[in-house]
């Protein structure tokens, strides 16, 4: 029904009328001819057939895009078409699907962020715990084998296991707190200026170059913003410790009018096993203890909340973040 639905209004137009016409034809026919009233009857009956089809088609559409969404069919397009009563129905249908995809991808990428989430959560507790629970099942089944500095020990590594728990705890605390972003206009150049005095007094500081290409303009919370980017920073700073002639550029600029940030190293090269891991909370690629392994996770949540995106690439002897704004 490709045609049809092309030019649906002039179909039901021509069939209404026809609906109309033929019967008081076929009254006015039979005075005059019998054979011509009942071709005529019949005419109508086609007509009053066709024009029900017609009718039923937007609905069979509707109850298409309603299946489709019941059988969570993410791939569905209703046909678009130049007609004007079907023309704004479909591209809503459209608009509705892609909707739904979209929320589809987003539940579905919640899903898997979040299933990481406790997997890494359940390991880290147990590690933590674990040594806890040895500790002391120890202590109470062999109290006379321990003397008071073995106990004062003991005591000293729970506490110290305790501490680890709550500093875990704190950095999770950290990536579910975040606010929505007061959006505002801000040039980009506020903001590296902003960042410069902040980070003024970090050890490789001197290696941060800023830059912008022209006059950007970021719509964003230059708070927000601040924060990821000072986590991306500061890991790029520590990726080029110890290499030669090692530098972090930041950039803004407005290709096409999209507007983005890179920041870009010349340290080790990430391997592309890892490129995915990193945004991962508690994933870190540092030494234990040297990281809390938030950083990534929680700039690229900033981006989310911009309605951005955060991606990284890496290929000798570069290797860049770009923030990507809407």
């Amino acid at each position: 029904m490709a045609s049809v639905s092309r030019h649906y209004t002039l179909h039901v137009a021509a069939s209404v009328f026809f609906t109309a016409a033929l019967p008081a034809a076929s009254a006015l026919l039979f005075r005059i001819s019998v054979p011509l009233a009942i071709v005529a009857g019949i005419l109508a009956i086609i007509a009053i057939v066709r024009l029900i089809r017609l009718l039923r088609f937007p609905i069979s559409q509707t109850v298409m895009m309603a299946r489709a969404i019941a059988n969570n069919d993410t791939m569905l397009h209703i046909p678009e078409t130049d007609d004007p009563l079907l023309s704004q129905a479909s591209k809503d249908m459209n608009r509705i699907l892609q909707s739904y995809r979209r929320d589809q991808n987003e539940l579905e990428t919640r899903k898997n962020y979040y299933e990481r989430i406790l997997r890494i959560m359940t390991h880290e507790l147990r590690n933590t715990v674990t040594p806890i629970v040895s500790l002391t099942d120890f202590m109470i089944q062999n109290p006379q084998l321990q003397t008071e500095e073995d106990r004062l020990e003991a005591i000293e590594i729970i506490n110290s296991q305790a501490h680890n728990v709550c500093s875990f705890l704190e950095s999770y605390r950290k990536l579910t707190v975040l606010s929505q972003p007061t959006m505002t206009d801000v040039p980009a150049a506020n903001i590296f200026q902003q960042l410069q005095t902040l980070l003024s007094n970090e050890p490789g500081y001197e290696r941060i170059r800023f830059e912008t290409a022209g006059d950007v303009v970021l719509h964003a919370d230059s708070s927000l913003l601040s924060l990821a980017l000072i986590n991306i920073i500061r890991n790029a700073v520590q990726a080029t410790d110890g290499v030669p002639d090692g530098y972090v550029s930041v950039l803004a600029s407005a290709p096409s009018g999209n507007v983005c940030i890179t920041v870009t190293n010349n340290g080790p090269e990430i391997p592309e096993s890892q490129i995915e891991q990193i945004f991962l909370p508690f994933y870190s690629t540092k030494k234990k203890g040297s990281g809390s392994g938030i950083g990534l996770a929680l700039s690229l949540q900033i981006m989310q909340l911009h309605g951005g995106t955060l991606t990284c690439s890496s290929h000798y002897p570069f290797t860049t973040f770009t923030l990507q704004f809407a």
